[in-house]
């Protein structure tokens, strides 16, 4: 194995051993799984040039070998081409902050390890530890016991565009895919720059649900990132409750600004759920549920779940309505799934069920979810019309203490002892796709 501050001010010797120049950086472009290195800068005649990594026949850094330190070429001086450097360069990498996906937090990049695989030379991890920094000022010998933590390249995206060109979407996509507690876990460490970053990087409907797992200072400082328009636009593709969510958390003022800024079917569900009183059944409710016909069958029910389940989230029960929409009765998944084909939902559907209304107590619903070991409870309007449902999980939100709410677990906590570094490569392993430099 190699790291980058070990090859750094190495020479580099054409085949007849001729030195051209010392290591002044690596060039890369950003994959998937890792970076490939596609050139060595140096300077030639003072100016910053690179030879293409086609040229490196290979790397000499072991102590006690015949050849001395440095990087060989396969060809002679004369027949190399210098080439303006271009791409990302290592050094734009170094003592930057990036984002561990797998391990949701923030990272200081103290060094890189290099390797091989197949005949590419690669970014294989970046090293967080004490040891990588002191590795780059040669003093690496005064924290030789401590460990060597390094994350690999496949995990960890850019937090700020000074790095640049170093935006995969498919590292995008994966941030996408981390839960929005992790995510706000991670926005609170980064600057008001990176912030905006990162929420641009997200899809609307995670963006929104970050928000709302964020604290009182990041929301502040992503409100001050967009403009009322743009923040319009963005709620306009959420779900009515999140949409009134979000806006509570800002000055009213602000929000009748952005709700005359909205397309008024929109504005007006809005704008229902957030005349609802604090603390009760309505204000805590989602609009997000399933309702069916009655005159259905368990068969045709199931197809209907199928097309409709992407929309809503954590769905525990149907409501099945009249013709009338009121109402009529509810329906567990389970009790769906194991009824048979031909069966009528009006035949399967449990008619004495537990709701609330708009403007019952938080307190009140909770006490009776308990009691009766609910999942979800309906919220009905004076015409016994399902208006929304409360979860399990919105209402242990609520219930939660501030003081609670506000601790940070790390993600790593909730692994066994076996397996809370599995991101991390010890230098000293085997490592079956990497060969490293030894």
């Amino acid at each position: 194995m190699v790291y980058y501050s070990q090859l750094l001010g190495k020479p580099i010797l054409d085949k007849n051993k001729n030195t051209l120049g010392k290591v002044k950086d690596f060039c890369f472009v950003d994959r998937a799984k890792y970076a490939v290195i596609s050139g060595i800068t140096l300077d030639v005649n003072g100016i910053r040039k690179m030879i293409l990594w086609e040229n490196v026949k290979e790397i000499v850094d072991r102590s006690g070998d015949v050849l001395p330190i440095g990087i060989y070429l396969n060809k002679c001086m004369e027949d190399l081409k210098f080439l303006e450097p271009k791409g990302n360069k290592i050094q734009e990498v170094i003592d930057k902050q990036l984002m561990d996906i797998d391990g949701a937090r923030v990272i200081r990049v103290n060094d890189i390890l290099l390797g091989r695989t197949g005949n590419k030379f690669i970014l294989v991890g970046v090293d967080t530890s004490t040891r990588g920094i002191l590795r780059r000022i040669g003093l690496e010998f005064l924290a030789y016991n401590k460990e060597i933590n390094i994350i690999l390249w496949k995990d960890v995206a850019p937090l700020s565009e000074d790095i640049k060109n170093l935006k995969l979407n498919v590292k995008r996509e994966r941030i996408n895919k981390l839960h929005p507690a992790e995510i706000a876990d991670l926005v609170r460490d980064l600057s008001l720059e990176e912030k905006e970053m990162m929420f641009n990087n997200l899809s609307n409907e995670k963006a929104a649900e970050t928000l709302l797992q964020s604290s009182p200072d990041v929301r502040n400082s992503f409100f001050k990132t967009m403009s009322f328009k743009k923040l319009a636009r963005l709620l306009e593709t959420l779900p009515s409750d999140d949409a009134a969510a979000i806006l509570k958390m800002m000055p009213t003022i602000n929000n009748e600004k952005i709700l005359r800024l909205m397309k008024p079917g929109i504005s007006a569900k809005v704008k229902k759920i957030l005349s609802y009183r604090n603390e009760t059944a309505g204000s805590l409710m989602t609009t997000r549920f399933l309702t069916v016909p009655e005159g259905l069958t368990a068969r045709e029910t199931i197809e209907y779940v199928r097309t409709e389940m992407p929309k809503p989230k954590h769905v525990f029960y149907l409501y099945v309505k009249g013709q009338d929409s009121e109402l009529k009765g509810i329906i567990s998944l389970r009790e769906l799934i194991l009824a048979k084909p031909d069966d009528l939902v009006s035949q399967l559907v449990k008619k004495e069920i537990l709701t609330v209304n708009e403007d019952t107590d938080i307190d009140d619903v909770f006490n009776l979810m308990l009691k009766y070991g609910l999942l979800a409870i309906p919220v009905i309007d004076r015409n016994k019309k399902i208006v929304g449902v409360v979860r399990i999980n919105d209402i242990m939100e609520e219930m939660i203490p501030n003081k609670i709410k506000k601790q940070r677990i790390s993600k790593h906590k909730k692994l066994h002892k076996n397996s809370e570094n599995k991101n991390l490569i010890k230098p000293e392993q085997d490592q079956n796709e990497v060969q490293l430099e030894s």
